[in-house]
């Protein structure tokens, strides 16, 4: 053997100690391992001299290619690992009361499960046939789940026509107190029927709440209008009695004052209720004011 011969011997070597080092660097250990095994094919092909720097090369050799092949077994031993805590995970969401969020859970996981590598084909296989019937139990779950959405939509959309249907009865209704009652359940039962779905829902409530509105706006029509006759009401009863008290001040006792406050009394009660707030205490002066003149009359005649 020449030395010109080791030394190419030992150029090669060191090539490929240079690649499995580079090999060892490298961030994709699972891909590396066909490569590994190619290394050590070559350099079982090369010639093999006795000699300390050969084997302080394959020192090196070794011990790179080594590192990858521990460095697999350490991602194949956290990638069943990191799958198995994913399948437990998805198992507690077959038990989620929350279909839409679970729903983004899964997908979560399993977006987890493919950025978790591989172990080997056997356990690959095991650990996806696993994953893969929690998905399918919770496909079947959230199936069901969306096919009774459907049903109670329909029953919903039912109720709520039925509803507004009662409304729109009520709108035109001027007894005000009675039907007011009744348009507050019919809103309480609307509450209660739940939603018929996003395509049905904004167009059931415009209708609820536009026979809904009518209702109001008359009634408040109604009671702005009673309150400007109370008022009115209210002015004239103060003007009977500020006739009244005049014709007391008078201490006038003729038949024809007499006559006048039967007349006073029978305006009073034609004018009419003028409102709560005023009522009772007009009233009050008015009676006591003919009661005075009645009194006073006594003694006079």
């Amino acid at each position: 053997m020449s030395y010109d011969d080791l030394d190419l011997s030992f150029e090669r070597k060191e090539k490929l100690v240079q690649q499995a080092k580079e090999l060892a660097e490298s961030e994709a250990p699972v891909n590396a391992l066909t490569k590994v095994a190619a290394l050590r094919k070559q350099w079982r092909r090369s010639d093999e001299y006795e000699s300390n720097y050969e084997e302080e090369l394959y020192a090196k050799f070794d011990s790179y290619l080594s590192q990858i092949t521990a460095r697999k077994a350490e991602l194949t031993k956290s990638a069943a690992e990191t799958k198995a805590t994913i399948i437990e995970e998805a198992k507690k969401l077959l038990e989620s009361s929350s279909i839409k969020k679970a729903t983004a859970e899964m997908n979560e996981l399993m977006a987890q499960w493919k950025a978790a590598g591989n172990t080997d084909r056997e356990t690959d296989d095991q650990l996806w046939e696993q994953f893969k019937e929690v998905r399918n139990e919770f496909s079947a779950k959230r199936k069901e789940y969306y096919n009774n959405l459907t049903e109670k939509f329909a029953a919903s959309k039912a109720a709520k026509e039925e509803l507004i249907a009662k409304v729109k009865e009520l709108a035109a209704s001027t007894d005000f107190r009675k039907s007011g009652n009744e348009i507050n359940a019919l809103m309480d039962s609307w509450k209660a029927a739940g939603s018929a779905g996003r395509d049905n829902d904004d167009d059931l409530w415009k209708q609820f709440s536009a026979a809904r509105n009518e209702f109001y706006a008359n009634r408040k029509a109604h009671y702005a209008q009673l309150e400007e006759t109370y008022k009115e009401r209210a002015a004239k009863k103060e003007e009977l009695l500020a006739e009244a008290k005049k014709c007391v001040a008078q201490s006038d006792f003729s038949d024809e004052m007499v006559e006048k406050f039967k007349g006073l009394r029978a305006q009073w009660k034609e004018v009419g209720f003028c409102g709560k707030d005023k009522e009772e205490e007009l009233w009050a002066q008015f009676n006591e004011t003919v009661n005075n003149f009645f009194n006073n009359m006594k003694y006079y005649r």
